[in-house]
C-alpha cells in the first residue's frame, strides 16, 4: 500500500468531523476511512488532540496566510487607508472561510475556549502585522494588539453568530472611526519622529 500523506490524513478526518462531530471522532474513524490500520494511523499523530491541532493549524494558515502576506509597509500617507483595508480583509477572509466550514470553525472555537490565553500566537502575527503597515515598532506589538483587541468581535468565531447582522458593516466602519484618532495621533507622532 502507499505511504499515506498527512493532507490525505487531514481529508479523512475533515470527513469524518462533519459527519460526526469532534465529541464522537476517533482516530480508528480516520484510519477506517483512509482504509489503514488504527496503528498505521498512530505513526503519524499521536492522538485525536494531536491530529486535529494540527489540521486546524493548516487550516488556519490557509485562511489567515493570503491576509498575512499582504500586510506590508505603507507609504506615511497611505498607512490609514491601508490599515483599514488589511483589517476589512481579514474580518471577511475569516467570515468567509469560518462560514463555509462550520465544523473546523466549531472546533477552532472549542480549542480556544480551552486556552488561558487571550494573546495567543495567532493574535500576536496579527498585531505584528498592523505595526508593520503602520510604520509602527512598539515594545511587544502594543498598538497592533490594541487595534486587533478593538476588532475582536469581527473576526474572533465566539462572535460568529453576530457576523449575519444587518448592521455588520455599519458597527464594524463605526469602531474603525472609533479607533481612528488614537491611530492618526500615533501616526501624527511617529511622523514628528521621522522628522
Amino acid at each position: 500500500m502507499a505511504k499515506i500523506t498527512t493532507e490525505e490524513i487531514f481529508v479523512a478526518a475533515h470527513t469524518v468531523l462533519r459527519e460526526k462531530g469532534f465529541e464522537k471522532v476517533r482516530l480508528a474513524d480516520v484510519a477506517r476511512q483512509l482504509g489503514i490500520s488504527h496503528a498505521a494511523l498512530y505513526k503519524h499523530f499521536a492522538s485525536k488532540d494531536d491530529l486535529f491541532d494540527s489540521m486546524i493549524r493548516q487550516w488556519l494558515d490557509e485562511v489567515d496566510n493570503p491576509v498575512l502576506e499582504d500586510a506590508i509597509r505603507a507609504p506615511k500617507q497611505e498607512r490609514v487607508v491601508a490599515l483599514h483595508d488589511w483589517l476589512h480583509a481579514l474580518v471577511y477572509a475569516r467570515q468567509e472561510a469560518f462560514s463555509a466550514d462550520p465544523e473546523m470553525m466549531a472546533y477552532y472555537e472549542e480549542m480556544l475556549a480551552k486556552q488561558n490565553d487571550l494573546l495567543n500566537p495567532r493574535l500576536r502575527l496579527f498585531a505584528a502585522s498592523v505595526e508593520k503597515i503602520m510604520g509602527w515598532d512598539t515594545f511587544k506589538h502594543q498598538r497592533g494588539l490594541t487595534i486587533m483587541l478593538a476588532f475582536t468581535y469581527f473576526y474572533h468565531p465566539f462572535f460568529a453568530d453576530k457576523w449575519d447582522d444587518n448592521l455588520f458593516q455599519t458597527l464594524y466602519e463605526s469602531t474603525w472611526l472609533e479607533m481612528l484618532p488614537i491611530i492618526q495621533q500615533n501616526l501624527d507622532l511617529d511622523v514628528k519622529k521621522d522628522d
